[in-house]
């Protein structure tokens, strides 16, 4: 009767939360960071043919330590830096160095499940890993989320389809984690969400299963991004939401959300004009990074003229890292400091 007890009063508090969440979220179901990186990998510091530095391996199918790198290793391509997991191989992740959650955060996945039977997951776990919140999605597109308590057995297991799915696209997996409500999102959009169970998360483990590509891992926790309406007051706005490839201006297709939100606010309020201003990270050639941080506040602007906002209101700087906000010595601290700020005029 107590687990009885236990499932019924979670689902209904689940339920209740839930409605509530649909009326907030009627204007966009689209995913927002927070803005503190506590972690983030994208492969650009490691060796091709060697296992990355930032991840741990747990457990894992199908190898030994001897020929870990043949089933999970580091690769390049024209866009860059990328983990390959080969077929058949299903390790256990855990980004390290070891970071503390609080209790709000986000995870983002960049990924490429090449063939119907691929996979990846995600598992949030407390210290006694007892408890876990997960989700998994898989080749076909078939969507999966839910919690768990090892005494109980599963609570809560959601399954949905995502339309559209493509295996030779890369897509974003995204989970936003705040107290005792977890939203997940595909490539930004919200397809399900849990409520009315915490787990005091303080793990993160990826368990992809091959054939699988990883482009991009990152962890945030602190403040939601700004609202795009504080331009109003505040005359400056600084997101990490538009994202490019390493040494590259052509924006993410995930970082449309955002823009999109961006040219509707500019289209409401015609009155603003707006400096879109460039920044990067210390890597590489001072003059190419100043080169490069104007390409892509350029590539912004186009972006905004394409979804009808004025040319006329628009200017653009390119600053590469003579402005930084935190430490270039570590791979975080270059992730906030690589960012697009917008100043009202």
């Amino acid at each position: 009767m107590k687990i009885i007890r236990l499932v019924f009063i979670f689902l209904i508090t689940s339920l209740l939360t839930q409605a509530q969440e649909k009326k907030e979220d009627t204007a966009t179901n689209g995913f927002t960071q927070r803005e503190v990186v506590l972690y983030e990998e994208d492969f650009g510091e490691d060796t091709v043919g060697a296992f990355p530095s930032k991840l741990q391996v747990m457990a894992s199918d199908n190898y030994t330590w001897r020929d870990m790198n043949t089933m999970f290793h580091v690769e390049k391509d024209s866009e860059g830096m990328y983990l390959k997991i080969v077929r058949n191989a299903r390790p256990e992740l855990e980004p390290f160095p070891k970071y503390t959650l609080f209790d709000s955060f986000t995870i983002e996945i960049d990924f490429l499940l090449e063939y119907y039977n691929s996979g990846i997951a995600c598992i949030l776990t407390d210290d006694s890993a007892r408890r876990w919140i997960y989700d998994s999605l898989d080749g076909k597109g078939q969507f999966k989320c839910g919690v768990a308590l090892e005494k109980y057995g599963s609570l809560a297991d959601k399954k949905t389809n995502i339309p559209g799915f493509d295996r030779k696209l890369w897509h974003r997996l995204a989970i936003s984690y705040k107290k005792q409500q977890t939203k997940y999102y595909f490539d930004d959009t919200l397809v399900s969400l849990l409520a009315g169970f915490a787990v005091n998360a303080s793990h993160v483990f990826i368990v992809p299963k091959g054939p699988v590509k990883i482009r991009h891992i990152r962890i945030a926790s602190g403040p939601e991004t700004i609202p795009i309406e504080r331009l109003l007051s505040d005359k400056k706005f600084t997101t990490h939401a538009i994202l490019f490839d390493v040494n590259r201006s052509v924006c993410k297709h995930t970082s449309m959300t955002f823009i999109r939100r961006l040219a509707s606010f500019l289209k409401k309020n015609p009155s603003i004009k707006l400096e879109i201003d460039g920044h990067t990270d210390s890597d590489g050639n001072a003059e190419a990074n100043m080169k490069l941080s104007l390409e892509r506040a350029n590539e912004v602007k186009r972006q905004l003229i394409a979804m009808g906002v004025a040319a006329a209101r628009l200017t653009t700087k390119g600053l590469g890292a003579s402005k930084p906000i935190e430490t270039n010595s570590t791979i975080e601290g270059k992730a906030n400091n690589r960012r697009v700020e917008f100043i009202s005029r």
